[in-house]
């Protein structure tokens, strides 16, 4: 439960789910211990596609291609006595020029990119952790859009 003087953020964001021979790309903020999916912060008068393809050249300068929408996923978490709350609108993603061999190149000097295989999200602690659910419902084919949540339903 957080305590009324926490100070509380949400964050509206946009992910994209970027996939070669099996591998998926994430992020990785240097010194955590987690994953991401490339992506970031929607801005007040942009689109949430818009809002992903920015932070994908931002973050890698690369050209993306927004493709289909998956879903959503809703999560919470504490970092340094403040307490997050984000919804990540998640959307199938490809880049120009991508190959899986190589890791892309980051613009941002607290942020590295590289390629996992989808087997292991676990392994590289893919957050927030239903990310990990609704890739691998996409994968096999299951239907959507998704939601997924870290909250408790009432």
């Amino acid at each position: 439960m957080v305590k009324k003087e926490q100070t509380q953020k949400y964050h509206v964001l946009a992910r994209g789910v970027i996939l070669a021979d099996n591998h998926l790309l994430v992020a990785h903020c240097l010194g955590m211990d987690n994953t991401f999916l490339p992506g970031g912060h929607v801005e007040f008068h942009e689109s949430i596609k818009s809002s992903l393809y920015r932070e994908i050249y931002e973050e890698l300068g690369l050209i993306s291609q927004v493709g289909p929408y998956i879903g959503a996923v809703e999560a919470g978490h504490e970092d340094e006595g403040t307490y997050h709350q984000e919804i990540n609108h998640v959307f199938i993603t490809t880049l120009e020029n991508v190959d899986r061999r190589k890791n892309p190149e980051s613009k941002e000097s607290h942020l590295e990119f590289y390629w996992i295989p989808l087997s292991e999200m676990d392994v590289h602690n893919l957050l927030p952790q239903p990310m990990r659910k609704m890739i691998t419902n996409y994968i096999n084919g299951i239907e959507g859009p998704y939601f997924e949540s870290t909250f408790k339903e009432v």
